[in-house]
């Protein structure tokens, strides 16, 4: 009998504290809900749906933006170039029936042998670029060589 008696008093001080902060939640759910609508200053204009444009008296443009947490700012930068990605070089070398490629990777050089009647449109356009590249290499060496 005693461990009925206990068990309900236990229950009931768990639903009397329940209801407790039931209601400090839902006032300060309110309070947080007040605090985030003056966040966004009056001056902001409407950028886009839920998102505010704010400059301020220093000259720096601010975003503004509601979320279901509460408003997000950030400071307008403008975008910073990225770097141009250099296309990795591939070199052939010619092996008779078949040629070598070989470029560099992030994890090494990669090196394949392909026979010559087997090329893909890619490494024959490889192929003839590398050969092009190599007759005006020759041909800009002999005309040091005459000088």
């Amino acid at each position: 009998m005693k461990i009925v008696i206990l068990t309900g008093m236990a229950a009931a001080l768990l639903l009397a504290q329940d209801k407790d902060t039931k209601q400090s939640k839902d006032t300060s759910m309110s309070e947080a809900k007040g605090a985030t609508s003056s966040a966004i200053p009056k001056e902001a204009t409407l950028a886009a749906p839920n998102l505010y444009r704010y400059t301020d008296a220093q000259g720096k443009t601010w975003f503004y933006r509601q979320t279901p947490f509460g408003v997000s700012k950030w400071e307008d930068k403008p975008e910073v170039p990225r770097a141009v990605e250099v296309p990795l070089t591939t070199v052939s070398r010619d092996l008779g029936d078949a040629v070598e490629f070989q470029r560099p990777t992030p994890f090494g050089i990669s090196k394949w042998v392909t026979k010559k009647t087997e090329l893909t449109e890619q490494e024959k356009e490889l192929v003839a670029a590398d050969e092009a590249k190599r007759a005006a290499d020759k041909t800009a060496k002999e005309k040091q060589e005459r000088q």
